[in-house]
């Protein structure tokens, strides 16, 4: 007797092929969000996010941490995508994972 809810091979494909088109949305909507805001002087520059309460600038803070943070993940895109390889052992999720803070696991 087996518990629980049953599962076919349709339900796994369904919730394999789902966290794979997620991982790929996040991973767009993170590199959207670098290239049209963060790197938009236009749109983000320090001034507006001192404004909005970021300590500190693209040298130190959380505004660098911010920045720091999203060209990290924006580079494990493109190496996941083969656009980049990387020359050495970088922790990617460094700066962004104090974006989540308890939230991270």
């Amino acid at each position: 007797m087996s518990i629980g809810y049953p599962f076919t091979k349709a339900d796994l494909d369904n919730r394999m092929g789902g966290m794979v088109v997620n991982l790929r949305d996040a991973f767009n909507a993170i590199t959207l969000f670098k290239s049209s805001l963060l790197d938009d002087a236009t749109m983000l520059p320090d001034a507006t996010l001192t404004a909005l309460g970021y300590t500190g600038s693209v040298s130190s803070g959380e505004i660098q941490q911010i920045r720091n943070a999203f060209t990290s993940l924006s580079l494990l895109k493109t190496v996941s995508t083969g656009g980049s390889t990387v020359p050495s052992v970088v922790d990617f999720w460094f700066d962004a994972k104090h974006l989540a803070n308890a939230n991270f696991h």
